[in-house]
């Protein structure tokens, strides 16, 4: 599963990007979850994608942060 450190990076990210931020609020809202719920949802349905899928959205994930969409 994850470490704690994953789960202090990951709120990090938050406070520095309003758009993860924003994103994040939305999926709660929708979903009446907390912030903290939404992230732990995001992370257990990476941990269900197999290697390929992973690869695949860790690819489109930093390619979001290599043209400043994130």
């Amino acid at each position: 599963m994850f470490s704690l450190s994953s789960v202090a990076r990951a709120s990090t990210a938050i406070g520095v990007s309003p758009i993860i931020k924003e994103i994040v609020q939305k999926q709660a809202h929708s979903t009446r979850l907390t912030l903290k719920e939404v992230i732990l949802m995001g992370m257990l349905a990476i941990d269900k994608l197999d290697d390929q899928g992973r690869q695949e959205l860790a690819d489109q994930v930093h390619q979001m942060q290599v043209n400043g969409e994130i």
